[in-house]
Formats: structure tokens, sequence, C-alpha cells
């Protein structure tokens, strides 16, 4: 099994200085990464992304970041011979728009929920570029994969995160589900077609929401599929005796079993809820 990594990318320039919003015209000047596996930060400047880092990516099990689906894999398309679109993404800033229905700074996200931030900013990052002092972006780009870590690992020991209001000094609390998969959304998906089409039940580690009912959070059900419609799922569930509404990717682990059922011909898919 590969690693699970913790990656922060710095840039050469800013969007102003390059045509359009495209991440991959940006250029990095450092990447840091934490793996977790070994317990080890380790930087990378240019001219070792191509054969040093971009293997490492490629095997890994989990690349976790801040915007990296959007921004940091983009931006580093051009360094490696393969794409990017195959590695296994763990967005933060995702789970956060998800459920605040906008965008948060990776700074003000580590302000509510850690009580402290950012050790500078990008646009430092970028001067000391033009300026080739790669000790302090390596130091930066370190500190913010730090911080990045520290948010996944709170959010996975809690259950959520924490961001300041708009409206008033209380903080607003985000529900987030990340723990370690064991396969990735793309490959539940496709087994829990399969298994619809064939109508084979199938057993499921589902990590649930109801955290406030002193249940365990992730359990094993198994369950008769009845309908799918990304991102959810909707079917009998034998350990809850009823029919139930499941999210895709809140599913760890799948596998089908030989018990086959039927679809009740009365039944209706209820409306997906949000």
């Amino acid at each position: 099994m590969g690693e699970r990594l913790v990656l922060d990318l710095e840039t050469q320039r800013e969007f102003a200085e390059v045509e359009g919003r495209k991440p991959e015209l940006l250029g990095v000047s450092c990447a840091g990464v934490y793996s977790y596996q070994e317990d080890r930060y380790d930087a990378y400047l240019e001219a070792d992304l191509k054969d040093k880092l971009g293997p490492r990516l490629q095997a890994a099990e989990l690349i976790i970041g801040f915007n990296n689906r959007r921004f940091d894999m983009p931006l580093l398309q051009p360094y490696v011979p393969y794409s990017v679109t195959t590695i296994p993404v763990l967005d933060i800033m995702e789970e956060v728009v998800k459920n605040l229905g906008h965008r948060l700074s990776l700074d003000s996200l580590a302000q509510a929920t850690l009580g402290r931030g950012k050790s500078g900013s990008g646009l430092d990052a970028l001067k000391w570029f033009k300026e080739g002092r790669f000790d302090l972006i390596t130091k930066y780009c370190l500190d913010d994969v730090k911080l990045t870590k520290e948010l996944y690992d709170y959010g996975k020991q809690h259950g959520r995160l924490f961001a300041t209001s708009r409206f008033s000094a209380e903080k607003l609390q985000i529900p987030v589900f990340w723990p370690e998969r064991k396969r990735d959304v793309c490959a539940i998906t496709k087994m829990l077609t399969e298994a619809f089409g064939k109508r084979l039940q199938v057993e499921i580690e589902y990590l649930s929401q109801s955290v406030a009912s002193g249940e365990s959070t992730q359990r094993t059900r198994c369950v008769d599929v009845y309908a799918i419609r990304e991102p959810y799922f909707e079917g009998y569930c034998h350990f809850r005796k009823d029919v139930r509404q499941f999210r895709i990717d809140r599913i760890i682990d799948i596998k089908p079993t030989w018990q086959r059922y039927t679809i009740p011909p009365d039944f209706v898919p209820t409306a997906i809820a949000e």
C-alpha cells in the first residue's frame, strides 16, 4: 500500500503574470510533503519534481491538501508524465465549500480551528522566488504542509472543523468525514453499480453522521441496493430494518455477497437529499 501524503506547492508566478487563471502556467518553486508512514517532512525544488516527487505521488494511497484538486494538482501536471487526475485526492477545501457554500482561506480555517494561522503569505513566497531565497520558500511551504496536516488530523479525530461566521463572533462548525479509505470512490461506485445490476446484497463499511447519538460513526451494514443516483444510493438497510439513503463518498469499503434480493414492486425512490 502506498503512502498517505500531505502536499502543498508554492508558485513562481501569480495569475496576473500569465494568460487566464490556469494553474499549470504558474510554475512550481517548491513542493512540500509530509508522509504519515515515515513521519517526515520533505521539500522538493523544481528540478526534482519529475524524477523524485512524481513517482512518489503516483504510488501514493492518498494525497491530502487544501484546494489541491483544483490548484496544486493542475499546477503539478506539466512536471509529471501521467495524468494527475488518476491520483486519489482528499481536498479539505471541498468539504468546507460543501458545508458552508463558500470558500475559506487556509489561514482563516486554521485560526478558527487550531488557534493559529499561516507563517506568511503567498506574496512573500513570490518575492522570495524572485530573490532566489529558496530557504525561506521551503520553510514557508513546509509550514503550510504542517498546518494542513494538523487540520486534517483535527477533522479526522473530532469529525468537524471550525470557521468564523461572517455575521457574528460565534464559530461555525463544519462537519467533515475523511477516514482512511480502503478503496477510492470510483472503485466503490463501480462495485456498487455491478452489485445492483446483479441484485446482489452488499456489505459496506459506512461512515454515518449519527455522531451525537453515542454510536460509533463507522459501522458495517448489509444493504439491498434499490436505486443509485450519484452521489447517493438508496436501499434496504438490514441493520436499521428500513429503507435508507446513503452517500457513496461515505463508504469506506464494500464487498458484494452472494445473497440475492428483489426490489419491492411498490418501491419509489425518494427525493435526493442535499
